[in-house]
Order: structure tokens, then sequence, then C-alpha cells
């Protein structure tokens, strides 16, 4: 637990998600992020008795907390599955994604598990991989000082060539042009790589996180024009997926080719008709007195964190950490109001930068209603975090707390 501001700083890392100490240490139980756990946990495992290949979308805005949930997904899991969890952003180019990548990603994540795991996969289907790899990259070997060949450590390879396409525009261009193509042999080979795995007793369940920060298009593009080469795989997969797109017009497409699709919510901090939730509040605190004594801040200081933290744990602890920091440079001990609010404003200018007027009339909408509409106009600007998403039995939602006090200074919030 943090002692003093210094330890504020390390304690609260908006970028790091919880995992393995922490997990036990700082996890917090949220009502519905709870049951969203277990019944995802009760979906897969009940799928093993079935060997059904779900396919599941799991959505919710960045930064609520899902790789952390995830992890405790992981944790609590039947010891019958082998987990491929990875973060897909270590091995692609978030700006340039396409479903070949991740595709390649599968079977380049699940041979290094099985190698980690000691699991023999089979001379032949080696063999076969290694033909497959070999007329994949040939145009791009013949230039290096090595192919693959026969003693080639193959899950490595692989990983250092997703390497060479995220950071080679012209490598990521080329093996793309040539793996498209024969992207179903590629499929083909995940297949019997998941039959090999699967026969030791365990049945593959592949995690594939960060996929929800690409933008709209090249989500698009992933879950509604290549949806049938990304559930061909015959495991278990779950995607995370931008929450934005619940708002296109595509989606119900999009909904049809997966099994279901799992929201997990933001902490609701006030209530659709804009009472204040005293749970939520007390789930938002209980994030901070699990890390740090709450006499580090002054005041009113952590409950106004909260409210314009709109309950997204990493603008909520990016606020702390950033206010932890500027207290620090004044000399102080403990973070005032004044602080935090110094740290908004400068939230609030990144904000400004990033809304048209025409979003204004939409997020104008969005504070009448509170409505979760079909609207390709909202797709934006839930992907950027200016409206949020909650759920009661329903779901809705209402502008960002930051965003509704730039709407506020403008005089155009409705009466």
């Amino acid at each position: 637990m943090a002692g003093d501001l210094n330890d504020i700083y390390h304690l609260f890392n908006p970028d790091t998600a919880l995992i393995n100490d922490d997990l036990i240490k700082y996890y917090v139980e949220i009502e519905q992020n709870e049951i969203n756990i277990k019944e995802l946990k009760i979906r897969l495992e009940l799928g093993l008795d079935t060997r059904e290949p779900i396919k599941l979308l799991f959505t919710g805005h960045r930064g609520s907390g899902k790789t952390s949930t995830l992890n405790r997904l992981i944790s609590n899991l039947d010891d019958r599955f082998f987990v491929v969890d990875y973060n897909v952003l270590d091995l692609l180019d978030l700006n340039d994604i396409t479903y070949v990548d991740v595709v390649f990603s599968i079977l380049a994540k699940m041979l290094e598990k099985a190698q980690e795991d000691s699991i023999e996969l089979g001379t032949s289907l080696n063999e076969r991989a290694e033909r497959w790899s070999n007329s994949i990259i040939k145009t791009i070997t013949q230039n290096d000082s090595v192919g693959v060949g026969v003693g080639v450590n193959l899950p490595l390879y692989f990983i250092n060539l997703l390497g060479r396409m995220k950071s080679e525009t012209a490598t990521r261009t080329e093996i793309r042009n040539v793996m498209e193509p024969r992207v179903s042999e590629l499929i083909s080979i995940i297949n019997d790589t998941i039959a090999e795995i699967e026969k030791n007793d365990k049945q593959v369940l592949v995690i594939i996180d960060n996929l929800e920060k690409i933008d709209s298009t090249k989500a698009l593009d992933l879950f509604y024009d290549h949806a049938t080469q990304l559930t061909q795989p015959l495991c278990k997969i779950i995607y995370t997926f931008p929450i934005s797109l619940k708002s296109s017009e595509k989606f119900m497409q999009i909904r049809i080719n997966f099994s279901d699709v799992i929201i997990h919510p933001n902490i609701k901090i006030h209530e659709k008709d804009g009472t204040e939730y005293q749970n939520g509040i007390g789930f938002m605190e209980e994030i901070v007195s699990k890390r740090a004594p709450t006499n580090l801040f002054e005041d009113d200081t952590l409950k106004y964190i909260i409210y314009m933290s709109g309950g997204v744990v990493r603008e909520y602890i990016r606020i702390i950490r950033d206010s932890a920091i500027k207290a620090l440079a004044r000399g102080k001990t403990s973070i005032s109001k004044d602080i935090a609010m110094e740290v908004v404003n400068g939230l609030k200018n990144i904000y400004k930068a990033q809304l048209s007027d025409a979003d204004y009339e939409v997020l104008e909408d969005v504070c009448k209603t509170k409505d979760i509409k079909r609207d390709e106009k909202l797709v934006g600007l839930l992907h950027n975090l200016s409206v949020l998403e909650y759920k009661n039995a329903d779901s809705w939602c209402d502008l960002n707390p930051i965003v509704r006090s730039i709407l506020d200074e403008k005089g155009i919030l409705p009466k």
C-alpha cells in the first residue's frame, strides 16, 4: 500500500492491468462485472462437454478494466483449458491490422504456448507448417541469411516474423499479399494444431486482447467483412471488440456470426436520472483504499475525481497519478481538489480538440435522451470516450463528465 505520493505514482499506473499477485491484492469485485465473469466461466465450461468452438465478442470502453477482468476469468477457469491469451498490440500494428495478421497471430501464439508447455505436436504437422511457411515467406527470405528449415524453432520464427510485419511496412505488405490467397491452408493448419493439443485432454481457449482499440473502419473489416475467417478455427475464442460498433448499422450482421456479445460496463456512479449511485461510488473508493490511504486526498478531492472519471477505471487512475505528480512538484504531501481540477482541465483540452461542430449536435441529443441508438454519428464518440455507456436492466449512455463540462462552458447543455 502507498505510504505517500511517491508510492501513488508506482501503484496507480493507468497502462498496467492487474495480474498474478496484484490481481489478488487490488482487484475490486464489482456487481455486474462479477456476474459477467461467472456467466462467461459457466458458458465456457459447459462448452467443454459439448466441445463447441464458441466464439465470443467481449466489449467495453477502452480503460474500463477489460484486461484485468479477463485475467480474473483465466485465474478462475477449469484446468481442462489450454489457454492462449495475448495482447495483440504486442505483435501487430494498431494502425494497420488485417484479418490475415490476426489469424496468423493465433497460430504463432498457439505454437509458442504448446512449446512452453512441452506439448509434442507430431512430426507431420511440424513439417506441414514448415512447408506452408516456406511457401509464404520465400519472397522475403531470399534476401535473408536463412529461411525456415529443419531444426528451426518454428514458434520463435513466426513471432519474429510478426515483429517484422509490425515494424516493416514493406515486409508487412509483401507477406500479406502471398499469405491471403493461402489463408484457408493457414486455418487448416491451425485446426490440425488444435486437434493435436486437445489429444492431451485440454481444450483450446484463445483470448485476444486489445482488438477493441483499433478504429471503426478496421474493426468493420475484421468483424464484418471477415467474420467467416475469424470464426473458422475449431476452438473457443474470445475477441475483444470496440463498443462503438454496437451503434453501427452493421452490428446485427456482426452479432449473427458470433456466439454471444458480452458487455463489460463502466462503473456506474449515477443513475440514468442523474441521482448518485452509491454502490458505484463505493467501488471507486475501494479501488483507491486497497492501494493507498484516503488521507492522501484532501476534503472532497477523491469524490470529485470519481465523478470526473465517469466510472472509467483507467481515466480514474490516470487522474490520480497525474494529480500526485502535480502535488509533488508543488511540495505537497496530499492531493487537493484544485490540483485535481488542473489535471481535469488538461484532459478537457484534449477532448475539445477531438470534437467537431457536428459532434456537438449528437452530444446535445445524448444529454437529452441518454439512449443508445443505431447511429453512425455516435460510433466515433463512443470510441473516443466522449460518450460513455452504462447498464441497468437496459443499456443507456451519457456524456463523459469532462465533455459535459465543455458543453456547459459553451452554454449548449439542454435546459
